[in-house]
Parts: structure tokens; sequence; C-alpha cells
């Protein structure tokens, strides 16, 4: 991967910002409510650098990535999980997935919106419009994949999330998910908080949770504002007593390499990798659809991949 350098070789602003994006997992309402919160602002700042995004698009695909570490948060082994958007708005579609490590990866189909700033649009169901949600899991010790697909309802991903969990897997579920800019629309504040009933959990204590979680405050600003991750729960959920059990790092990354954009070039007909070799235009450019990083090769590199009769 080639991640883009959003802090001018500042190393002390990078580590910061590397200590501070972090899941943290919690419990509460005597245990029967899981959790997880997440402070996500590098990881969605480095998210736009290395897209080219601007604020619109920031917010859709920031959110995605903000679901997606929340999601994986309860990962094991090697699992990951991915999001799937399907739709006839003007994002076209996303794909964004996370995995155990907290890497979180992932693009929208259409990069630039019509739309030009975020006071143009009504809400994020204006961007979407009519759709399907996928969620894919790729257990370790699976043989397949297993995936779940729901229409989209309210054309939120916070909202259809909830509805997937619901659906699919029959388990109460709600997220919030925020990305908060200042008035020169750049990323000050990113994060979320995602809960999920266990088994044996009341009534109650559903309504109660979903109640606060609803209610919390704006995540992207408060985390903007210098309030911990942690704090936003302890003091937002405070009636179900919530209790911290681990946190893990998050991280915009991607495992694209140059080595790997070479061995696809390399399996090319080798009537294309003639082609390639004696018309360019070079540097050849490959560009990784997941993180955006662009690898080039020249003439010569090239010409190594020929095969005897190419």
């Amino acid at each position: 991967m080639i991640k883009k350098d959003i802090f001018n070789h500042d190393v002390k602003a990078l580590l910061k910002a590397s200590i501070e994006d972090k899941v943290h997992r919690f419990v509460m309402a005597d245990n029967m409510i899981r959790g997880a919160v997440v402070k996500a602002t590098r990881l969605v700042n480095e998210m736009q650098a290395n897209h080219e995004l601007g604020s619109i698009e920031t917010l859709v695909l920031g959110q995605a990535y903000i679901a997606a570490s929340l999601m994986a948060s309860g990962l094991k082994g090697k699992d990951r999980i991915s999001i799937q958007i399907k739709c006839d708005g003007p994002i076209g579609g996303l794909d964004v997935e996370s995995n155990v490590f907290g890497e979180v990866r992932g693009f929208l189909k259409h990069p630039v919106i019509s739309t030009t700033t975020s006071n143009e649009i009504s809400s994020l169901a204006d961007l979407i419009g009519e759709g399907d949600l996928n969620v894919t899991r790729y257990l370790e010790d699976a043989v397949t994949p297993y995936s779940g697909r729901i229409k989209l309802k309210y054309k939120t991903l916070a909202q259809d999330l909830a509805v997937y969990y619901l659906e699919s897997e029959q388990i109460p579920t709600g997220f919030n998910l925020s990305v908060f800019f200042d008035n020169k629309e750049r990323v000050k504040g990113a994060g979320g908080i995602f809960l999920q009933a266990l088994p044996g959990v009341s009534d109650e204590q559903v309504v109660m949770a979903e109640a606060l979680l609803e209610n919390v405050e704006p995540i992207g600003e408060a985390l903007a504002n210098g309030k911990g991750a942690e704090s936003l729960v302890l003091e937002g959920f405070e009636p179900l007593s919530p209790r911290f059990i681990s946190s893990s790092r998050v991280e915009f990354f991607c495992r694209c390499s140059k080595d790997k954009m070479a061995n696809y070039l390399s399996k090319l007909p080798g009537r294309d990798l003639s082609d390639l070799a004696q018309n360019g235009p070079f540097p050849v450019e490959l560009r990784c659809h997941h993180c955006n990083s662009a690898y080039g090769f020249t003439r010569e590199e090239i010409a190594q991949f020929l095969r005897p009769g190419s």
C-alpha cells in the first residue's frame, strides 16, 4: 500500500493519532448487552486523502469504514467482514471490509458525487436511493463465506445495518456513526458506537439501550473537542453500568503491493503483454481500487514478464 502522508512528516502527530485511533469493547446491562466504541479520526482522514474524496464522499464512505471497524471488533482468528451496498443513488454503491487486526479498506463505486458541499443534500438517503445491503463474513475455518442480504429500507447505513442484524440474524443491534467537519469541511472527528443484545436480555434493557444510543452526544464533534471514546460510553450509558473489557487499534490499511500487481501483470495473455511492452503508455499504471494506491511499471519491467513466443 502507498499511503499518503497527511501529517507532513510530523512523527509526533502521527504517533499521537495512531495511539488514539482504537476500538474499545465493553459490556453493560448486567452483561446482557455487548458493545464497541471507536475513534477513527486518523482512519477517515487517511481514507479521504488516499481516495481523494470531497466532503460528501468522505461522509458516506467514512461512515462505512467506521461501521466495518465496529463490526470487526467481535471477529476472531483471521476472520474478516465486508459491507457492500448496491444502489441507484449518486454513490452507485460501496464496498468496505475490515479484519480481526482492525485494518479497514474499501471504496465508493462513484468517488465523485455531483453535489459539491454537504449543505446540498437533506440526508444521506438522497445519495443512496434504492438498493441492497450485503454483509459477508469470511471465517478462517469456514469452507465458504457466510453472506446475508436485505433491501435498503431507510437508506442510511446505521439504520439499515440494524435492520440487517434483526432480519438476518435475529439480533437486536444498534449503530451510531459520525463524521464531524469543521467550517472548512475538514474531518476533525470521526467515530461510532455499536450495541448488540445477548441471549437473556430483557425488553426493558433493549429499550433503554436504544434510547440512550439515540440520545448520545454527537460522537464526531465530541471527539473533535477532545472527549475520549470511552468517556462517551461511560457518560452516555451510565444507567446501564458499562464495563470495558479490551481495546485494539484500527487503521486504514490495505495489503496490496507492487509485487502483487506484478504477479497480476505476469499472468496476462502473451499478446496483451507484448502490446504493453511495445506501446505502453509508460509507466503502465495499476491502481488498487480498495485503497487507490497506484503502482507504475517501466518498459523494462513489463518486458521481464514476456514469455518465449509472446
